[in-house]
């Protein structure tokens, strides 16, 4: 396969995962400054059985060809009916092309799941 060379990944990214029991969906703000990545990613988490939550959780990654890695390094709750004690999360993905980045997360709890990032292209 050859590899194919992506200016930036700075930008507007939406969101997608499932992890068995449940889904995430939202948006990542990625900014990229050469192998480095920082950003925040922004999400409402639909559980079975829980009410629906929302989380901000602040990224640092970097890219390497087209693998691409992300970590939380904190978090906050920005709507919840109940108290939360949310484990940080991580992603670990292959850049697809220009547009699509997919692969598995894990969080601090053991918790993995199957994710996209679809880049928002500005018309």
């Amino acid at each position: 396969m050859e590899q194919k060379k992506i200016e930036s990944l700075t930008g507007k990214w939406i969101y997608e995962e499932d992890y068995g029991y449940g889904s995430a969906k939202g948006e990542l703000l990625l900014t990229q400054n050469g192998r480095k990545l920082s950003g925040k990613i922004i999400f409402s988490e639909n559980a079975e059985d829980e009410e629906t939550f929302m989380i901000q959780e602040k990224l640092e990654g970097e890219i390497n060809l087209n693998r691409i890695q992300l970590k939380a390094i904190e978090y906050d709750v920005i709507h919840s009916d109940f108290d939360i004690r949310y484990e940080l999360d991580s992603w670990d993905g292959m850049l697809i092309n220009e547009t699509t980045i997919e692969g598995d997360s894990l969080d601090d709890q053991g918790i993995s799941g199957s994710f996209k990032f679809e880049r928002i292209v500005e018309k």
